[in-house]
């Protein structure tokens, strides 16, 4: 039995205004879930969020983790639980709304009676789970959800690497791979959600016109569990520890893993430029701030554009295209934080 961690609390007591807008955050995540009470400042909704409460749990078994997340919303409310569906309140005050980033595929679209639950997700025992409508029910507020990549880039977009864009992508490289993709603060989504991880990739050592690509890649298998060797089968941390028998962040800075990894990364990034046009792609994850990457992938795209894009004409202009995140972990959290808020200007 997976146990919740002990709390960590920035304050014990809220000590804001009483027009404060109070949300709940949650970033949902294949193996822990963070629950955060954010406080926006009424009059400055460009501020950053402040954290007051925030709590880890281990993502285990689903009733007992949302069981557990709902929990940690009740009790900073002041409320404890009588019996299954009951509740008796206390004096704190509520969250007011609820923005949850959540690992996927998810369906995001409210308009779907299937809208907060989980698809075909690989995580064991979560396909098919209802996630925000049960949260929402059990708290009694509104709900706002979004891929947990595209609450990052949101994060990103109003307090981080993404300011001043308009159109902005947001890549996470690590356990997995994925991507927000932002269009003036809002998650670009039609009949589902941009699923860029398992965009398909040629193999390193194919025939690409430009510079000298990486060495072969065509022993390994991949990955992924759906498609082998999509991007995230062949890129992702999981994907680079498969194929060298190490850990990425134990591979030193001359190992061929990182010339290949810059090659698969290029190749999806001048898919995205291609493809969105975007002011920015924001580059984040343990994988993706390897010391060095970025600039190995500059050259590549550089080559792959063979000059075609007049603004990304040099290396130069498209290592100032690709940028590191900025917010680190608090990405995600802030990101969600910012959902809640804008669940309840939509109430």
């Amino acid at each position: 039995m997976n146990c919740p961690q002990p709390r960590i609390s920035k304050n014990c007591i809220l000590k804001k205004r009483a027009d404060s807008v109070v949300v709940g955050a949650i970033e949902g995540g294949g193996t822990k879930f963070v629950c955060a009470v954010a406080v926006f400042d009424p009059d400055d909704s460009s501020r950053e969020p402040e954290i007051i409460e925030q709590l880890r749990i281990p993502t285990g078994e689903p009733q007992e983790t949302l069981a557990a997340v709902a929990d940690f919303f009740l009790s900073a409310a002041g409320v404890q639980r009588k019996g299954r569906g009951e509740s008796k309140g206390g004096g704190s005050r509520a969250v007011e709304a609820i923005g949850l980033g959540m690992f996927g595929p998810v369906e995001c679209d409210t308009r779907s009676l299937r809208w907060g639950y989980l698809l075909n997700t690989p995580k064991s025992g979560w396909a098919h789970i209802d996630v925000a409508q049960r949260l929402q029910r059990e708290l009694g507020v509104p709900v706002r959800l979004e891929t947990d990549v595209a609450a990052a880039a949101l994060g990103e977009w109003k307090w981080g690497a993404g300011r001043g864009t308009k159109v902005c992508v947001y890549v996470t490289v690590g356990t997995g791979v994925g991507a927000g993709i932002l269009v003036d603060g809002r998650p670009l989504r039609g009949f589902f959600h941009p699923e860029v991880g398992h965009m398909r990739v040629p193999r390193a050592g194919a025939d690409i016109a430009g510079a000298s690509p990486a060495s072969g890649d065509a022993d390994f298998k991949g990955v992924c569990i759906h498609h082998t060797d999509c991007l995230e089968g062949l890129a992702s941390g999981p994907a680079i520890a498969a194929r060298w028998c190490t850990a990425p962040e134990d591979l030193p800075a001359d190992h061929p893993a990182w010339r290949l990894e810059a090659e698969y990364l290029a190749l999806a990034f001048t898919n995205i430029a291609l493809t969105v046009a975007p002011d920015r792609i924001i580059v984040g994850g343990g994988v993706g701030l390897r010391e060095g990457l970025l600039d190995m992938v500059a050259q590549r795209m550089h080559g792959l554009l063979g000059g075609y894009i007049q603004a990304l004409n040099s290396v130069e202009a498209i290592r100032s295209y690709l940028v590191r995140a900025e917010l680190g972990g608090a990405a995600g959290i802030l990101g969600a934080a910012e959902l809640g808020r804008e669940a309840i200007q939509n109430t």
